[in-house]
């Protein structure tokens, strides 16, 4: 039995797929098996993991779609080796990436998983171009290739998913306590938060392990008013709940989707009693409303006394908000916590 498996699961990837398996294949640690569940694909992708003739493919169909969580939960438990290496199904791997991070892993014993730094590239000339690869060159690439240090992460991953799925490691053992539930979006985020409040600790290496691919989306903004509405709010919905028992009032720092996304969320579960109104930084916005709900300056919150809590839902300007409020005195998770 090899140390490690590699485990991906894929729906409808016929374009992209074989590249994807031939960088695993490539590997300079070649002693792997590789678990691929194809998820009901109604395309050609099973045709094409099919045509690779190497005895490390372990290949499981599902005649109908189930999901990411239900598939790759499933692929998690035809795992027995030590190891597990997660990969995503149009992303690329470099050819020293398992080497790596089992020397990392073998060498560490009081880290879980280890992940890596990512190198985000287009699909092409249109996505190059796009507002939304800016945000992950921009945006998203300083949040996720500036974390290192298990510290760090521990502390970041309340905020957001401060390890990238596609690029980990980790021992089966740890990953299969939490395992892979079945969300909308965020599965991945959902392991990493339970795994973080368990105390288990996890890694990057300060190196690329893996080149993603951002491709064209035209369902961009349904995914994410998903994510913040279901999948986030599920995931964080304790820390949420006793910051709010513990409050006289709450304020929404972001009167923007995400924010309104957040308001949603609590009335859907009958918590947005406590909401007072929005903050937001921008002088325009001051005044105005927003879902029944008055959007105020930074400066409004002194008002309210020591009770009054914040949740940050501005995903931009989530780092600079939380300086601000700790400046004030406010303490994370007591006081304040980043929704995303």
């Amino acid at each position: 039995m090899p140390e490690i498996s590699a485990l991906m699961s894929v729906y409808n990837g016929a374009e992209f797929v074989a590249e994807t398996i031939e960088s695993i294949l490539a590997q300079t640690y070649s002693d792997f098996e590789f678990i691929i569940v194809n998820d009901g694909s109604t395309d050609i992708t099973r045709e094409i993991i099919e045509s690779f003739n190497d005895h490390r493919i372990r290949l499981f169909n599902f005649v109908e779609n189930k999901g990411v969580g239900p598939a790759l939960s499933f692929g998690l438990s035809k795992v027995q080796s030590k190891y597990v290496a997660k990969v995503d199904a149009d992303d690329i791997s470099i050819p020293t990436r398992f080497e790596k991070q089992k020397e990392f892993l073998d060498s560490h014993s009081d880290i879980s998983v280890v992940g890596g730094f990512v190198e985000f590239f287009p699909h092409n000339e249109k996505v190059k171009n796009s507002a939304r690869y800016h945000t992950f060159k921009t945006v998203i690439h300083k949040e996720i290739n500036s974390l290192v240090d298990w510290k760090a992460i521990k502390e970041k991953m309340y905020w957001y998913c401060a390890i990238t799925h596609p690029t980990i490691m980790g021992k089966t053992d740890v990953l299969k306590k939490i395992g892979y539930e079945d969300f909308p979006m965020g599965t991945d985020y959902n392991l990493f938060y339970n795994l973080n409040k368990l105390g288990y600790k996890m890694a990057n290496l300060p190196q690329v392990l893996v080149k993603m691919r951002v491709s064209d989306s035209s369902i961009t903004a349904t995914k994410n008013e998903i994510f913040f509405r279901k999948s986030v709010f599920r995931i964080k919905k304790e820390e949420i709940t006793d910051l709010l028992d513990d409050s006289e009032c709450v304020f929404i720092w972001g009167a923007g989707s995400m924010g309104q996304n957040l308001f949603y969320a609590l009335k859907t579960h009958r918590l947005e009693s406590k909401v007072r109104g929005f903050i937001d930084s921008d002088l325009t916005k001051h005044g105005k409303m927003v879902l029944d709900k008055m959007i105020y300056s930074p400066q409004a919150l002194a008002k309210y006394g020591t009770k009054v809590k914040v949740i940050i839902a501005s995903q931009p300007g989530k780092f600079e908000i939380a300086d601000y409020l700790e400046s004030k005195g406010y303490n994370h998770l007591e006081d304040y916590l980043v929704y995303y």
